[in-house]
C-alpha cells in the first residue's frame, strides 16, 4: 500500500529512484497526488528517464486535484511543446482551470494576461508538490524569429482579450490567497491589486484603499511595494494615523 510520508522522505533524502517507484505505486492505486508526483518525476527526469509525454497522462489524471497545480503543469507542457504538440489554446484553457482551482501562480498569470491582452511567457514554468507546493522559476531563454514563432506570437495576442475588470478579479484572488508556502507570490498579488485601486484599473480609483493594500504587500515581502511606498514618502505611521482618525470619527458619530 502506498505510503506518502515514506515516499516524500525518500525523495528529500535524495533516494529519487525509490521515491519515484513509490509514487508510481500510489498512482496505480488511484492516488491523485502520487500520480502528480510521478508525473513530475517523469517531466523532470528525476529518478529515471525524462518522459514528458507520459508525464502529461499522469498530470491529466490529477487535473481535478484541489490547488490547481496539475493543470498549471499541463499548461506549461502545451505552452512549450514538451511531450505534446505546442498548443497555446490548450495552454490557456489549463491555465484558466488552474486559476479557478486556486493556484496563485495561475491567478497572477491570468491577471497579467488580461491586463495586457497577451499570453506572456511565465516566470514560473512548473510546480512541484514534493512534499509541498513549490514554484519553479524559469532559467530558459525563448527566442523568436521564424514563421512558426511569428504565428504563435499572433496567437498570444488573439487568444486573450485585454479586460481590466477580469485582471482586477484575478489580482484580487491572488492577493487574498492563503500565503502558506507562496507568501512571495501573494505579496505580488497584493502589490498588483493595490495598483488597480491606485490607477483605477478594473475598479474605481480608491487611493486610501490602494495605499493600505500596498503597505500590506510591503509587509508581506513585495520589494515593488516597498519601493512604491518609499518613492511616494508613505510611512506606516501615516497609515496608522489615518486609521486612528477614521476610527475616532466613527466613534464620535455614534456617541
Amino acid at each position: 500500500m502506498y505510503n506518502k510520508l515514506k515516499a516524500d522522505v525518500l525523495f528529500l533524502r535524495g533516494e529519487h529512484k525509490q521515491a519515484r517507484e513509490m509514487f508510481y505505486e500510489g498512482a496505480r492505486e488511484g492516488d491523485e497526488l502520487a500520480s502528480f508526483n510521478y508525473g513530475y518525476c517523469l517531466w523532470r527526469g528525476i529518478g529515471g528517464e525524462y518522459d514528458p509525454k507520459e508525464a502529461k497522462s499522469f498530470f491529466a489524471f490529477s487535473q481535478n486535484m484541489s490547488g490547481g497545480e496539475a493543470c498549471y503543469n499541463l499548461s506549461m507542457l502545451y505552452m512549450h511543446g514538451e511531450g505534446v504538440t505546442k498548443n497555446m489554446k490548450l495552454a490557456l484553457k489549463y491555465m484558466q482551470m488552474s486559476a479557478e482551482n486556486g493556484c496563485v501562480e495561475a491567478q497572477l498569470y491570468m491577471g497579467m494576461a488580461h491586463s495586457t491582452g497577451y499570453m506572456l511567457e511565465p516566470d514560473i514554468v512548473g510546480i512541484s508538490m514534493i512534499p509541498y507546493h513549490k514554484p519553479m522559476y524559469s532559467d530558459r531563454v525563448y527566442l523568436a524569429g521564424n514563421v512558426e514563432e511569428d504565428k504563435e506570437e499572433d496567437e498570444r495576442f488573439t487568444l486573450v482579450r485585454a479586460d481590466a475588470r477580469t485582471a482586477f478579479y484575478w489580482f484580487g484572488k491572488a492577493a487574498h490567497h492563503d500565503p502558506t508556502y507562496v507568501e512571495e507570490l501573494v505579496a505580488k498579488g497584493q502589490f498588483l491589486y493595490a495598483k488597480c485601486f491606485l490607477e483605477g484599473m478594473g475598479t474605481d480609483i480608491n487611493r486610501d484603499k490602494g495605499t493600505k493594500i500596498m503597505f500590506i504587500a510591503g509587509k508581506s515581502g513585495s520589494g515593488e511595494a516597498v519601493n512604491f511606498l518609499r518613492e511616494n514618502g508613505i510611512t506606516a505611521q501615516m497609515i496608522k494615523s489615518e486609521s486612528d482618525y477614521l476610527l475616532n470619527k466613527a466613534r464620535k458619530k455614534h456617541e
